[in-house]
Formats: C-alpha cells, sequence, structure tokens
C-alpha cells in the first residue's frame, strides 16, 4: 500500500491515480513511478523485430474457440503495473461467473458457449492493433483493461448469470418427445431475477469492485456502447473502445465481411 502525497489517502501499489483528489501517480506515459515497465505487446506495438515502420497495424488473428484459450491468457500475461488487482478480479470471474462460457448475445454468430469470451478478446486484440495509429498515447495495460472488460456485465453477477440455458427437446415426425436435446444449437434467455441495468453499468459495477479505474477509463467501459447518453462529451478512451469494438463486431465477426472486403486475417498462433 501506498500514500497519496495530496491528500494522505492509503492506496494500492498499483494505483495510477487517487480516487479521492485524482493525483496522477504516472510519468504521463501511463508509468508509474517506481513500477516494473510494461512488456511490451507485440499485438499492439507497431513495429517488428525486423524494423517494420512506426504505426503499422498488424493483421488481425482471427479469434476462435481453438485459440481464445491461448490468446486469453496472452492478454492476461501483460498486466504488470495492476496485475494484483487484476489477478483477483479474474479470479472472481473465473470461479465464481461464467465468464468462461457464456454466449455473447441471444442470437447471432457469438450466441454459444465462450462466445463472450471470444468477442472481448476479440475487441482487445483489434484495440491494440489500432491504438499505436490512432491513439499512440493509450497504455496497452489499459487497452487491455478497457477491451477485455468492456462487456463483462454479460456474465450477470455472483449466482445470477445473466444469459440462461434454455431447455430444449427433439421431437420425432411421429410427434414423440425424446425428453432431451439431440444435435440442437443451444439456445438462450435472459434471466428475469437479475436485477436490470445496462452491460456497461454492470460492467463497471463489476470491474469498480475490484480494479481502480481512472475516470476515463471508467467512462469507456460504461459507455461506449451507449455513447448518445454521454451527450457528446465522450472521451477519446470512450471513443477508441467503440471503434475496436465495432471494427471487430461488424467485420471480424462476420465471414462474409471479411471475405468481401478482403480484411488480413489469419488463425495461426499470435
Amino acid at each position: 500500500m501506498k500514500k497519496c502525497p495530496d491528500c494522505g489517502m492509503t492506496i494500492a501499489n498499483q494505483a495510477i491515480r487517487c480516487p479521492k483528489c485524482k493525483y496522477d501517480f504516472t510519468d504521463g506515459q501511463g508509468n508509474v513511478a517506481g513500477a516494473p515497465a510494461a512488456a511490451s505487446s507485440s499485438s499492439g506495438s507497431g513495429s517488428s523485430s525486423k524494423g517494420g515502420s512506426v504505426g503499422a497495424i498488424m493483421p488481425m488473428i482471427m479469434v476462435t474457440k481453438d485459440n481464445v484459450d491461448e490468446l486469453y491468457n496472452d492478454l492476461k500475461s501483460k498486466i504488470i503495473k495492476r496485475k494484483t488487482e487484476f489477478d483477483h478480479f479474474i479470479d472472481f470471474l473465473e470461479n465464481r461467473t461464467s465468464w468462461l462460457t457464456a454466449p455473447a448475445e441471444l442470437e447471432g454468430p457469438l450466441a454459444f458457449e465462450k462466445g463472450l469470451l471470444i468477442h472481448s478478446v476479440g475487441v482487445a486484440k483489434q484495440l491494440l492493433r489500432i491504438k499505436d495509429t490512432l491513439m499512440p498515447q493509450l497504455d496497452d495495460e489499459s487497452a487491455i483493461i478497457m477491451a477485455l472488460f468492456h462487456d463483462v456485465g454479460k456474465v450477470g453477477v455472483e449466482g445470477k448469470p445473466l444469459f440462461l440455458l434454455e431447455e430444449r427437446s427433439t421431437t420425432s415426425t411421429l410427434g414423440l418427445s425424446f425428453g432431451k436435446t439431440l444435435s440442437v444449437a443451444p439456445t438462450y434467455t435472459i434471466n428475469p431475477k437479475l436485477v436490470h441495468m445496462s452491460v456497461g453499468v454492470r460492467s463497471l459495477f463489476l470491474v469498480s469492485q475490484y480494479m481502480l479505474l481512472s475516470d476515463d477509463e471508467a467512462q469507456a467501459i460504461s459507455y461506449q456502447g451507449d455513447m448518445e447518453l454521454v451527450d457528446g462529451k465522450e472521451n477519446p478512451f470512450t471513443m477508441i473502445l467503440q471503434t475496436a469494438n465495432k471494427w471487430q463486431t461488424k467485420i471480424y465477426e462476420n465471414d462474409e465481411v471479411v471475405k468481401q472486403y478482403n480484411f488480413s486475417a489469419s488463425v495461426a498462433k499470435d
């Protein structure tokens, strides 16, 4: 723990701003004084070991059920400055919520088990790709935290998942019910017992219980999907996260668009 030099409040060592007086512990580049330098992100660095030009956008890795766990673990390994609080939140998500199994939506290309994780990892990869061109001052860790958790509210809360797997049965041509699903795609319903909140508000509610966010990060997580509610006062964090989210959702989660417009994509190991 450390004390804020302005107001004296005791806060976590990983904190980048004092939640009371907003004192900034960073050097202006997102680095906390005395903290180890963050590992550079190969997907967001904008340069290559072979001397690639700064600002070049790296090819996108298509996130699938087969590679999502590997890509997810790689993203987690890049969190250094806020590792303690990040790890505590990840432990909560993985062991006490539906984070690793929830779908991303009721209907659509990711309306299946692990769809939420696939989407969240995809948005994180997109944000790391584009930030060095659009907003190079955005710290990799901040980008990963915002993108990975922008839709975390879709897990619901502990003991009350947002999405409930709907029981279905297959009926034969003779009208006989077999009493269980046979090769039928899963369908989900919304949990009626969950207190209603927008996804952004619930996401912020969950993240903020474990992690100290900057006000810019908090707005991005809360409103990137509801920009009209900010009434034209969105900050650059919110705008770039929304861009990454839309790019992932509208393009890379639509195989036909990727093929039609020849977007670069790879399923190889990152």
